[in-house]
């Protein structure tokens, strides 16, 4: 913020004595009533904040009160940022921004209530705009420093869960590939002798559980990449059919442990011009998705031309036949972490909301039709290559 914003003017410009005499007289009452009303209001704060609250109340009262003798810009500069430094203290204090904004209406209330008191009731327009201006300068000030602190803590958190998502990455990826492979080998020995073979399933289920905890440090990993912006996006000419066929290829194995039907129908010659690595990102979910929950009928993966429609030139749907989704969970149903009805199926919340940030990065939509004991089918509206969306998108 700036003296030079013109919602500023007033206070920065103009001189207002009687508000500095009023104020002056009334300092020692206003920051005892301050200090009884905080403490009344926020029973959480404690002795120390409150000698927090005698030792810095006293610089904003006085640059308030320079500010209104001044009639200067460079006064209106100071009370901003003392209060910066209010904002900062409280930040430290671990004060929360709704207790900081509520000291800030309280000092409003008393200041309002000690002038009017000083000037006989006879507070006239132009000093009240200059009081309720210098007191929103300050809340502003104070705000935006919390908000800066609050900021850089939020990212050196991030910063830290980036680093631990690199670690499970490279270091325990490993290893648990490399454990993988050993209870695979000791398996293929065991299921030689008929009195393991018990010992062999349970080989099986450790396997599985590792390729399931990997299988959801990859969504992890997927997700921080979205989040970070670190996929660099290309669009480039995508054949439709060989590209639909690879992505259905990788679910085949485990659609057919289920019994599941996948079908294709895509036109001849389809293609698109899109980013494929952030394409198959949203598809590779919305197929998992499919195969995980369905458990018989047919997944269709369908493919229409949609160029004469403004600003989409291909729709990518996702069709199955599995449990369907309530109404209730359709709204929250792309939020990372959040999982509705799991029908005891096993994940980390994560591929939809990838699917979704993938899609935003394309410039395209997603959307869902789902009823329950019927099915699901998800859309994906692909941009025509020169519109905004698109543009905006890559």
């Amino acid at each position: 913020m700036s003296t030079e914003d013109l919602t500023l003017d007033l206070l920065a410009y103009h001189a207002f004595p009687l508000l500095a005499s009023a104020l002056t007289e009334r300092k020692d009452a206003i920051l005892q009533e301050w200090e009884s009303a905080v403490a009344h209001t926020l029973p959480a704060a404690d002795a120390l904040t409150l000698e927090n609250l005698r030792n810095s109340v006293p610089l904003i009262l006085q640059e308030l009160i320079d500010a209104f003798a001044s009639g200067q810009p460079e006064a209106t500069r100071y009370l901003e940022e003392g209060s910066k430094l209010h904002g900062e203290s409280r930040f430290q204090e671990n004060y929360n921004m709704r207790e900081l904004v509520v000291e800030y209406r309280l000092l409003r209330r008393v200041m309002i209530e000690q002038i009017s008191g000083v000037l006989n009731e006879k507070l006239d327009m132009e000093n009240n705009v200059a009081l309720n201006m210098a007191v929103d300068t300050a809340l502003q000030s104070g705000i935006v420093m919390f908000t800066e602190n609050l900021q850089a803590q939020i990212k050196a958190s991030t910063e830290i869960r980036s680093k631990y998502l690199s670690y499970l990455s490279h270091d325990l990826r490993n290893h648990l590939n490399r454990a993988t492979l050993h209870i695979q080998l000791l398996s293929a020995k065991l299921a030689r002798i008929p009195e393991y073979e018990s010992n062999v399933l349970d080989l099986d289920s450790v396997k599985n559980a590792i390729l399931q905890t990997t299988a959801g440090m990859d969504k992890l990993l997927q997700s921080e990449q979205l989040r970070r912006g670190s996929i660099h996006q290309a669009a480039n000419v995508v054949d439709l059919n060989l590209f639909l066929s690879e992505v259905v290829k990788q679910v085949a194995p485990e659609a057919k442990s289920k019994g599941l039907e996948l079908e294709m129908d895509v036109p001849e010659g389809a293609k698109a011009v899109s980013d494929e690595k952030l394409l198959i990102l949203v598809l590779q979910n919305l197929l998992d998705n499919a195969v995980k929950y369905s458990s018989a009928g047919t997944i269709k993966v369908r493919a229409r031309d949609h160029s004469n429609a403004e600003n989409i030139s291909w729709v990518l749907s996702i069709i199955d036949h599995g449990p369907g989704i309530a109404p209730e969970n359709l709204t929250h149903l792309f939020d990372a972490f959040r999982r509705g009805e799991t029908h005891g199926i096993p994940g980390v919340g994560l591929g939809l909301s990838i699917a979704a940030e993938a899609a935003r990065l394309l410039g395209g939509k997603l959307e869902i039709e789902s009823e329950v004991d019927v099915g699901s089918t998800f859309r994906l509206m692909l941009p025509s290559p020169a519109s905004p969306a698109s543009e905006s998108g890559m």
